[in-house]
């Protein structure tokens, strides 16, 4: 069963922006401590902070929306119903998030968008838990972006020089159960398979179209939202 998606999502002209965007933000000083999403919590849990700017957060969530509309993978991944705004990270020298499970009202999955390449901090990975006796560690180029099942244990590792920003977002399933979802999913690549190797016409006549496999297929997946998506 596939627990997380890694994929290119940002162009660089968008990341161009959201680059001049955080720049203005450490200019103007428009970050505050990122405890104020974990009410609560003390920084033996987290030191990071957030960016607190309505026009830059939605210029940025904009650019991540209009990428994720064309991401056909994630969709398909997540059976997306609804997907929240963006919280937009930064990181300092220092600073690290510690094994934490995301609250299960955030929703399905939760995504992280790297803004800024590798080689412009040090440590800062994202720390995946999927079991036995060791952790996926993933640190991508800007633009890239992990999807993740948001009951997986993670942290960030500290940051030992220089600055991480990311963007995180939870996005709700419309298929609750985790066995269905996955089966929806591997059918979404059958078709898709299946449409790149032959004319996608479905036969002209109700007998026939019973005997098409992309028809098939189809309603399988029109059943599994009508039997399994929430309301």
């Amino acid at each position: 069963m596939k627990q997380y998606y890694v994929r290119k999502l940002l162009e660089k002209d968008k990341l161009n922006e959201i680059s001049s965007i955080i720049k203005n933000a450490n200019t103007n000083n428009h970050w505050i401590d990122g405890l104020i999403t974990n009410p609560g919590a003390t920084h033996s849990i987290k030191k990071n902070l957030q960016l607190n700017n309505l026009d830059s957060s939605k210029i940025i969530n904009d650019h991540i929306m209009q990428s994720l509309d064309n991401d056909s993978e994630f969709l398909y991944f997540t059976s997306a119903s609804t997907t929240n705004l963006n919280s937009i990270s930064k990181t300092e020298s220092g600073g690290y998030y510690n094994p934490h499970m995301d609250d299960f009202s955030c929703g399905d999955f939760s995504t992280t968008v790297f803004l800024n390449n590798p080689e412009d901090y040090g440590g800062g990975e994202l720390c995946l838990y999927l079991g036995g006796e060791e952790e996926i560690k993933i640190k991508l180029d800007a633009g890239w972006a992990v999807t993740y099942q948001t009951g997986i244990l993670h942290r960030v590792n500290k940051v030992s020089f220089g600055n991480r920003y990311v963007s995180i977002f939870w996005t709700k399933s419309k298929i609750k159960d985790l066995f269905m979802r996955n089966i929806y999913y591997e059918l979404k690549i059958i078709q898709n398979c299946l449409i790149q190797q032959a004319n996608p016409i479905y036969s002209l006549d109700c007998i026939g179209a019973t005997k098409d496999p992309l028809f098939v297929i189809g309603n399988m997946l029109n059943d599994i939202l009508r039997k399994y998506s929430s309301h």
